[in-house]
């Protein structure tokens, strides 16, 4: 008992010391020198007694000693605990948090992540993005204190949002994320996929640049909720996103225009029959990307093109859905096929060129 009296009056002592250094100094970049100083120290004394007592409670002849360590620490958390909401202009949240600490609020964030993933289950979202969501608020990336706030904050806005909007769909779970400064590689890697699926559902060029301007307006009109970022090192995502999607744009813009002068020229409207069926037409435009003849940013322009301007002997039009499928099955004798004509092609050119 009077060592739990001597911690007591401890504490109040040095509340008072804290005190009377910031009025005597009467200079804030000392007075944050003086707590930052002590507040580190006082979180590594922390992390000391959170790891002696594990090793006090296996002995037997000392459980005394487990009981008067627990009052510290829990007494330093106090005293810590005053520092930060007394002094929060000074108090250092980029400084690593205790271990006592971290545990406490891990436990209740995950309590708030699981509410969360209950409610996009209960809603239908997509499983990936009920996933990623967790993952990326995964508690155990938090390791300071300004982490502990963001992670709170984010959490419960997260799911206040879910539960208040019953028709909250993928696209508005992006934006809540985006609006409290989620800037997680795998959040941003499921943005842009998003992006391009929205995108490739239009089976039209303008109806793609409709789609892709609509998403631009939700973007640039979300509400930013804080100015923080999850991770400080990483970009900001609603930059990266609005970026993502202005590089998409204009280039259906490009294609858009490259369209209309070519269907100008009578050249949009040639259509090529070949001998090739669909799978091996597609294997011959496959190497032609592999090998930088044709250069195409993505796969799906050279589907588009198939389908607009080819047929075989077996069909007279294709799909874009078969070419796409085409383009990523590759059966053997197709293959072969291939091969033959390219070497037909080989032995013509070295033998009259």
């Amino acid at each position: 008992m009077e060592s739990r009296k001597n911690l007591d009056r401890e504490c109040l002592r040095l509340i008072k010391v804290f005190k009377d250094v910031s009025i005597q100094l009467n200079n804030k970049k000392k007075v944050k020198q003086y707590f930052n100083f002590h507040q580190r120290n006082l979180v590594i004394l922390m992390d000391e007694v959170s790891m002696e007592i594990p090793k006090e409670r296996n002995r037997q002849e000392k459980k005394f000693i487990d009981s008067e360590l627990s009052y510290l620490l829990e007494k330093m958390g106090n005293l810590l605990e005053w520092m930060d909401q007394m002094c929060p202009q000074i108090f250092d949240y980029k400084s690593q948090a205790p271990i006592k600490v971290l545990q406490s609020e891990k436990s209740k964030i995950r309590v708030v992540l699981d509410l969360i993933k209950t409610e996009l289950e209960a809603k239908c979202i997509d499983d990936k993005l009920s996933e990623l969501t967790t993952s990326v608020l995964d508690p155990e990336q938090i390791s300071t204190f300004r982490d502990i706030r963001y992670w709170q904050t984010t959490a419960m806005n997260l799911y206040s949002k879910i539960i208040s909007n019953t028709e909250i769909d993928k696209f508005g779970i992006i934006k809540v994320l985006i609006g409290n400064g989620i800037n997680h590689r795998d959040f941003f890697s499921y943005s842009k996929a998003f992006i391009l699926k929205e995108i490739e559902k239009k089976t039209t060029l303008s109806d793609q640049i409709s789609a892709i301007c609509t998403l631009r307006k939700e973007i640039r009109m979300l509400l930013i909720e804080t100015k923080s970022r999850q991770f400080q090192v990483h970009p900001d995502i609603n930059k990266l996103v609005r970026k993502f999607i202005r590089e998409e744009l204009l280039l259906l813009r490009a294609m858009e225009f490259v369209n209309h002068e070519t269907a100008e020229a009578g050249i949009m409207n040639a259509n090529y029959k070949v001998s090739f069926s669909v799978k091996q037409l597609a294997f011959f435009f496959h190497l032609q990307m592999e090998t930088g003849i044709i250069i195409w940013q993505r796969a799906k322009f050279a589907h588009q093109y198939i389908a607009r301007h080819f047929s075989t002997i077996e069909r007279e039009s294709i799909s874009e859905k078969s070419a796409r499928n085409a383009h990523y099955s590759h059966a053997s004798e197709d293959i072969k096929k291939v091969i033959t004509k390219l070497s037909e092609m080989l032995a013509l050119a070295q033998e009259r060129y």
